[in-house]
């Protein structure tokens, strides 16, 4: 069954609404059919099954015939910081991360970060990378739509981390811890933070500054890898560590 992720508003005791592009998305491109049955979730854990009763011209009427409540896509929190990309490549990793089963990502703007952002638009592109998110969501067949937060500076970030959870620097230079003996000697955490550098990497002063606030540097073995796919094989292996993939 497809899933579709809708607001709250769009819920009654008995029908869901489809509205806007959505109800276009499944009239017109999936051409679903009055009787078939769909699944909706608010991205809260609230599970709908519902059955397509009636097209609009501008809405989708859905009759639920069942539902459940809180449910996680993972019994870990795997968050990503991950330092800003060149190009289109952040779009890139919240599709991925999505897929794989992150909880959130929040890009952070570090010194040796290319990309500037033009403050008057981040409202606007933090909006695009949550639709993003959504629609991987969605495609994945997720309960939980990941929050794609507003960046912030490499301060912020020092201030914002959890010291209550596993903070996990993915660093080129760290030659004796590997994630896999860090994950094997910490006691089982409700969340972890994996914190990834941009395409130039941490300078020195921002690793130490990490270490400071208790933060793990590991490495994930000998090959060097892009930022785009460091934060995903490192959101891999802890899934999989923890018995969430594979």
């Amino acid at each position: 069954m497809r899933r579709f992720f809708v607001n709250q508003e769009d819920i009654n005791d008995s029908d869901i609404i489809f509205r806007g592009q959505l109800a276009h998305h499944i009239s017109h491109v999936l051409r679903l059919k009055v009787g078939e049955k769909v699944t909706a979730t608010t991205g809260d854990g609230r599970l709908l099954v519902a059955r397509l009763c009636e097209f609009g011209a501008e809405s989708v009427r859905a009759a639920i015939i069942s539902q459940s409540q809180e449910q996680r896509d993972t019994a870990i929190a795997v968050c990503l910081y991950q330092a800003l990309p060149k190009g289109d490549k952040l779009e890139w990793i919240i599709q991925k991360g999505v897929e794989l089963g992150m909880d959130s990502l929040t890009p952070v703007l570090t010194e040796r970060c290319v990309v500037k952002l033009d403050q008057d638009k981040v409202v606007k592109k933090q909006s695009r990378w949550q639709k993003i998110a959504q629609e991987a969501a969605s495609q994945s067949k997720r309960f939980n739509v990941p929050e794609i937060n507003l960046p912030l500076t490499f301060a912020q970030l020092l201030q914002e981390l959890p010291q209550d959870q596993l903070n996990i620097l993915l660093w080129e230079d760290e030659k004796a811890l590997r994630l896999k003996t860090l994950l094997n000697e910490q006691p089982i955490p409700t969340a972890i933070n994996l914190i990834i550098g941009p395409e130039g990497g941490f300078s020195a002063q921002e690793v130490s500054l990490l270490k400071e606030r208790n933060v793990y540097s590991v490495t994930l073995g000998k090959r060097i890898l892009r930022t785009e796919t460091a934060g995903m094989a490192a959101l891999a292996m802890v899934l999989y560590h923890y018995g969430e993939l594979g």
